[in-house]
């Protein structure tokens, strides 16, 4: 169910154009207003638009027009979340069917998505990662969606290869940036035994872009997790690694307490981090940084290179520490 406001509660809003009001009714939905006021979480990079809109009953929900060539994408991540949210997972905001079926409508010429409005709290950057409750909360929820995929895993597509587009990258480097590519060469070769392991490593469904930007919090609690664009089957750490970087980009000293220590001791407890794919989640946690790595270079973000660089040189000399802090070693 939507959030629903009262009647008179919401302020004035520009008047909506036609191209709204369409997208809503290929949902069964009629258009009151747009909520321009209403803060949106999540990339804005993963569509072409994106508005909180509100329907003649009162209900709040967040319109997308998608951009070209996602639409059997899209179709294929509504069907995970639908069917976790259909098998009692709490927190996953599951997109309309279209009066027309499936998932995505076609109105005015574009591809568009529904989903729920969930309100929530801002995140404190970065006094978050001191906080174990909304540790133990993410360790909460990716033990619920363990437990709640096996329906889900029927429409889901494998993950992101990290061996694949780790080599990639470094083709790419070795052309256009052979310093860069040069300085990568000590990360790699820390990776080599989890690439030679890959296709055996312990698998389940991945959101794959977990970390606490793509929640929504009210206090210490999550209310929803949104930005499933990259989800499918994987490494069944590749979650917990993706958020432990994400924390540990904010301040590496973090990675052994507050939110982190809290997460662990929950993934423990939820049977999610065992004895069989525990030694995995530090080369994990260095693989997915590549991803971060090849985003600053596709915004040609220099600061944001410099640091990810040193960040992924300081995890690879330091799992030995980690795995210590973690209880691992």
């Amino acid at each position: 169910m939507p959030h629903v406001i009262p009647p008179g509660a919401a302020p004035a809003a520009p008047a909506a154009p036609p191209w709204a009001a369409e997208a809503l009714d290929a949902f069964g939905l009629d258009l009151a207003r747009l909520r321009p006021d209403l803060p949106l979480p999540a990339s804005p990079e993963r569509c072409a638009l994106r508005a909180a809109v509100q329907d003649a009953r009162g209900g709040l929900w967040v319109l997308e027009r998608l951009l070209p060539g996602q639409r059997a994408r899209r179709e294929t991540v509504a069907r995970v979340q639908r069917a976790l949210a259909a098998a009692g997972l709490e927190g996953v905001p599951a997109w309309l069917p279209a009066r027309a079926g499936g998932h995505v409508a076609v109105a005015g010429g574009s591809h568009w998505q529904v989903a729920p409005f969930v309100p929530g709290d801002p995140l404190p950057r970065p006094a978050y990662v001191e906080d174990p409750g909304r540790g133990a909360a993410l360790a909460r929820f990716l033990g619920a969606m363990r437990a709640a995929s096996a329906p889900a895993l029927a429409h889901a597509v494998p993950a992101a290869d990290l061996p694949a587009f780790a080599r990639a990258l470094r083709a790419t480097l070795g052309r256009t940036r052979p310093a860069l590519g040069a300085a990568l060469d000590p990360v790699l070769a820390a990776l080599a035994p989890l690439f030679e392991a890959w296709p055996d490593l312990p698998q389940g469904l991945a959101h794959g872009d977990f970390h606490p930007l793509n929640v929504i919090w009210r206090g210490q609690g999550l209310a929803a997790v949104v930005d499933w664009e990259f989800t499918g089957r994987g490494p069944d750490l590749y979650d917990a690694a993706n958020l432990l970087g994400c924390v540990g980009s904010e301040d590496p000293s973090a990675l052994g307490r507050g939110l982190c220590a809290a997460l662990l001791a929950g993934l423990r407890e939820g049977g999610v981090l065992r004895a069989d794919n525990a030694p995995w989640l530090h080369p994990l946690l260095l693989a997915v940084r590549l991803a971060w790595l090849s985003e600053w270079l596709r915004k040609d973000d220099r600061e944001m290179l410099d640091m990810e660089l040193a960040y992924l040189d300081l995890l690879a000399r330091s799992r030995a520490a980690l795995e210590r802090a973690w209880g691992l070693a």
